[in-house]
């Protein structure tokens, strides 16, 4: 694989698909080595914490968004 100018890598479809890999990933550096290890979108583990009829659908995003952003970071 090529690095870009920009240090950038394109992993090939067939590998995202295999490894259910979306739009994130975590970065693991050992010795002399890189691991890109996929991780869960942190919004999809909230989605069931939504109540249908939500009046303020706009707070409960931002709740939930700051709720998941956390979570990551605790993970990472």
């Amino acid at each position: 694989m090529r690095v870009d100018e920009k240090g950038r890598i394109l992993i090939p479809s067939k590998i995202r698909r295999k490894l259910n890999i979306r739009n994130l990933v975590k970065i693991v550096v050992g010795e002399g080595e890189i691991t890109l290890r996929p991780v869960e979108d942190p919004l999809s583990r909230f989605k069931g914490l939504v109540v249908k009829g939500t009046r303020d659908v706009e707070k409960e995003i931002r709740y939930l968004r700051s709720a998941a952003e956390k979570e990551l970071e605790r993970e990472v």
